[in-house]
C-alpha cells in the first residue's frame, strides 16, 4: 500500500491493462457471436457498474479511481484474483482465486477486507495527490 501512497499515476497503468485483459478474455469466452453484444463488452460493463462508457475506457488505460476498486470487486466474484491484478510483479500469482472455499474461511475473509480498505484508503489519498 505504500507504493500506492507514494506512487505516480504512471507507475499503476499496468493495473488498468491487466483489468482490459481480463474483460477481453471474458469477451472471448462469451458464446454471443457478435462480441459487441457480449455482456463484458465496455458498454454492457458501464451499464452494470452505473458507470459511463468513458469511465471503464480510462480505468483500462490505467486512471486510478474508486471505479477501478468496483471493477476489480466484479471480476473478484467472477473468480479472478485481484492480487494478481494489483501486484506489479505477478509472474508466480496466479490469474485466478486459489479456491472457492479458501475464500470462505474467516482469516482469509478477514484478510481480504483489511486488503480492501487499505486499497480504499491509498486511493483516496492518492487522489488528493492529484
Amino acid at each position: 500500500m505504500e507504493d500506492i501512497f507514494n506512487g505516480k499515476a504512471k507507475d499503476f497503468y499496468f493495473i488498468g491493462e491487466r483489468l482490459q485483459q481480463i474483460r477481453e478474455e471474458l469477451i472471448e469466452k462469451d458464446p454471443t457471436e457478435d462480441k459487441r453484444q457480449s455482456p463484458f463488452s465496455r458498454k454492457a460493463m458501464a451499464e452494470r457498474l452505473g458507470v459511463d462508457y468513458q469511465t471503464i475506457t480510462n480505468i483500462e488505460r490505467g486512471l486510478l479511481s474508486f471505479n477501478t476498486i468496483k471493477l476489480l470487486l466484479y471480476y473478484y466474484s467472477l473468480g479472478y484474483n485481484p492480487i494478481w491484478v494489483m501486484s506489479p510483479d505477478n509472474e508466480f500469482i496466479p490469474k485466478m482465486n486459489v479456491g472457492a472455499n479458501l475464500v470462505y474461511q474467516d482469516d482469509v475473509q478477514q484478510h481480504y477486507k483489511e486488503l480492501e480498505s487499505s486499497i480504499v484508503t491509498a486511493l483516496t489519498t492518492f487522489k488528493n495527490q492529484i
